[in-house]
């Protein structure tokens, strides 16, 4: 895994030797980034974003080509005059950028969100299907 800070941006790579796998993770000015599984399987690939204390209304997913983006917003929990002792969970807005290594069947892709964890299935694309092709010629 490779990581590039700066001020203003963050970038977070992991690529495999295998496979053409990118995953990005963008941080610009942007307050947090959840932790995510991507997972390989071989009829699909398997996302799986740990984001508690959210509502399926509150996240977003968008898929072009081969390009799937998260994003969403974590509202922090107002306390009239609170004195925090330890502090770790992050809120606010966050934006995963993916892009997979193979065609997706767009019109199959499902989200669900249930118990913190945000899950997407990406079935793969069929992109072995025989073509037959008629020969013209003169007989």
């Amino acid at each position: 895994m490779q990581r590039k800070d700066s001020n203003r941006d963050s970038l977070r790579e992991t690529q495999t030797t295998d496979q053409q796998w990118v995953i990005m993770v963008r941080q610009s000015n942007l307050t947090f980034s959840p932790p995510m599984d991507v997972i390989e399987l071989a009829e699909k690939i398997l996302v799986r974003v740990e984001i508690a204390g959210m509502r399926a209304s509150d996240l977003n997913i968008s898929l072009l080509d081969r390009h799937l983006v998260i994003s969403g917003t974590r509202e922090k929990p107002q306390h009239i005059n609170p004195a925090y002792h330890q502090v770790e969970i992050g809120y606010g807005e966050f934006r995963i950028e993916l892009s997979l290594p193979s065609p997706i069947e767009r019109d199959l892709v499902t989200a669900n969100y249930d118990a913190g964890f945000l899950q997407i299935d990406l079935p793969r694309k069929n992109t072995q299907q025989i073509h037959v092709v008629d020969v013209s010629g003169v007989e």
